[in-house]
């Protein structure tokens, strides 16, 4: 567990600390002008400002207090002390003041000084600027927290943890205090050395900085001088791998482990995340073996560790041992499978989610024979090439993928979206029609459908684009730079159903606005594609949101004569049903609905439109 630093309350406004009626009119113009250029960050504008004004008032207090406000920003610390001290000769009792003036004296004592007995001086006179504050302000949590972390400095380990305690007492939840107390502990107990600790606190300000040469430098030198100084090892290994130094950060890992092993430390770190990491570590080096079983460690320790599961399952899924990879991933799909409580939301997020159904999939086609072990290698070597940008070599691999397994899906789908991102609209409508015939997907079938659209001229390629770019803009809920950009999409292209669709479903389920003119966009998309089943469920979804459903019902009942397995389409069936003072038919849906997708159980929880069948048995049966 890192430090954390001092409770630093700067706050660069006019705070009337002096006694300001005894300056001049032009020592407040001036004071005024200082305040501004302090808060535009203009340090040394500012200061010459503050010195015209106590050259003109001396005794003009707010005026030394921000020129050591500026010093201290400027790192200029025995600056700031004089300006600090200069306001206390003229208020000796400003709890604000004395803090700076701590803060400062242990700056100063970091940074300034050179020489044990000069750095003690400093910090000394820290400890005595928040004794005073403390003696005016027995209850002040800031000056506890600050006079412990000089006292630490000074190796008064029992007087920090003292000081901790009692901010505690104050402010209980206050992370800071609990934090600086489990360091000032280990140190107390001698888990590791103050010199190490200031080591550790030089890498940590170098790896804020970006200077991860330093910070490796300063923490290895932390671990020389005390080996037994857990916190740092695992931010070590974390820089390593982030330096694809693989070995050292296994190397570095186990070192860690082997600590927490020993059973002798105070707070040792989370356990799970030591092995899950160095699983992550052996699996950059392809040492699989090692990898799993550091995985496995990690999900012995938490069993609801996702992370860990989900890389378990990839390790696995390259050793080729299928059925241990699908029950990885279906461990890892627990929480999110698992009827979460009322108000609970999944453990699981949507990109986490993704990647295991995705490694879930493969492995279950793999075992079934679908493809070749080889195929799927290359695949992901096309992937790898087409993340690099490298589009040319990524399609040489998928359609090396693909003639290698001829009915891999995944590989006929990447040629297909290549080949139409390249606007090669022939070549991607048979690469649509090579996966819909081998596993039919909502998703290609309307990238077909773009693609012959397209290639017909419907409308230009740039209307897509806006529409794709409108789409990723909702998605990450952006919703005034959609509106907009699906509305370009529209005006680029009159002809484009999918953009009229895309922008009435987002006022519809999005926004909530707009109903009458999300109908009418919902109807020029229907006219435009006639087929397109998705959009009689936007139709349907805008009128229930009217109010309107008998139509909303006849609408999605429409959609479903086409899809009649859709989750989505079924579930809104189901509460337009409902609205619509049918609850068997609501019921039926509903059942429907969740056959395909569990997740839907959570939903229908808290849905208020089926409260009036809630407490029935056939509904708690089913939503239990």
């Amino acid at each position: 567990m890192s430090p954390c630093p001092p409770i630093i309350g700067i706050c660069v406004l006019l705070i009337a600390i002096g006694n300001t009626t005894v300056a001049s009119e032009e020592a407040m113009s001036l004071f005024s002008q200082g305040i501004k250029e302090l808060n535009a960050g203009e340090l040394d504008a500012a200061l010459e400002t503050f010195r015209q004004v106590t050259t003109t008032a001396p005794d003009f207090a707010d005026a030394h207090y921000h020129m050591g406000l500026a010093y201290y920003q400027k790192a200029e610390f025995r600056k700031a002390i004089e300006a600090f001290t200069q306001t206390l000769k003229r208020l000796p009792r400003d709890i604000d003041a004395l803090i700076k003036l701590g803060l400062a004296s242990h700056k100063a004592g970091d940074t300034d000084a050179t020489g044990r007995v000069a750095k003690r001086a400093f910090y000394e006179q820290a400890v005595k600027a928040y004794q005073t504050a403390l003696e005016i302000q027995p209850h002040n949590v800031e000056a506890l927290n600050n006079l412990g972390l000089a006292y630490k400095e000074l190796g008064r380990f029992d007087d920090a943890v003292a000081a901790y305690q009692e901010g505690l007492t104050l402010s209980p939840e206050l992370p800071q205090l609990h934090a600086n107390l489990a360091t000032a502990r280990d140190l107390q107990i001698g888990i590791y050395s103050l010199a190490a600790h200031r080591h550790y606190q030089v890498g940590a300000r170098a790896k804020r900085a970006g200077r991860t040469e330093a910070a490796i430098a300063a923490w290895k030198q932390a671990i020389a001088e005390s080996p037994k100084y857990l916190q740092v090892y695992p931010q070590l290994a974390a820089l390593y791998f982030q330096r694809s130094e693989y070995e050292l950060a296994i190397r570095t890992y186990l070192s860690a482990i082997a600590l927490v092993s020993e059973g002798e430390l105070s707070h040792p770190a989370g356990t799970a995340d030591l092995f899950y990491n160095l699983g992550n570590s052996y699996l950059s080096v392809q040492q699989l073996a090692s990898a799993i079983s550091a995985y496995q460690r990690a999900v012995d320790i938490n069993p609801e560790m996702v992370s860990a599961w989900a890389n378990m399952a990839t390790a696995l899924l390259e050793m080729e041992q299928f059925d241990l990879a699908i029950a990885a991933c279906q461990s890892a799909l627990k929480p999110h499978t698992t009827a979460p409580s009322l108000g609970e939301s999944s453990r699981v997020s949507p990109s986490e989610l993704s990647i295991i159904e995705f490694t879930l999939k493969t492995a279950q086609e793999l075992k079934a024979g679908k493809y070749t072990m080889q195929a799927y290698r290359v695949w992901r070597s096309g992937v790898a090439a087409g993340n690099r940008g490298d589009t040319l070599t990524a399609l040489k691999l998928w359609k090396q993928a693909s003639t290698l397994s001829p009915r891999y899906a995944t590989a006929h789908e990447n040629l297909a979206w290549t080949y139409f991102n390249l606007k090669r609209f022939d070549d991607a409508i048979q690469a649509c029609q090579t996966v819909q015939t081998i596993r039919p997907s909502p998703q290609v079938a309307q990238l077909m459908a773009f693609a012959s659209e397209l290639k017909a001229g419907k409308y230009p390629f740039k209307a897509y684009q806006l529409w794709e770019q409108g789409r990723r803009a909702s998605a990450a809920g952006n919703m005034e730079a959609a509106v907009e950009l699906l509305s370009q999409a529209i005006a680029a292209g009159p002809e484009f159903a999918a953009a009229y669709n895309t922008l009435a479903w987002l006022y519809a389920d999005k926004l909530g606005t707009n109903l009458a003119e999300a109908e009418k966009l919902a109807r020029r998309a229907y006219e435009l594609a006639p087929d397109a089943t998705h959009i009689y469920d936007t139709l349907g979804w805008i009128l229930y949101k009217q109010g309107r459903y008998t139509e909303a019902l006849n609408a999605f009942e429409q959609a479903l004569v086409h899809t009649p397995n859709n989750a989505e389409y079924l579930y809104h069936a189901s509460l337009a049903a409902m609205e619509n003072g049918q609850p068997a038919q609501a019921l039926k849906y509903l059942t429907q609905a969740i056959a395909q997708d569990k997740r839907l159980i959570q939903k229908a929880r808290t849905q208020s439109e089926f409260d009036a069948i809630r407490f029935t048995s056939a509904f708690r049966a089913l939503v239990p």
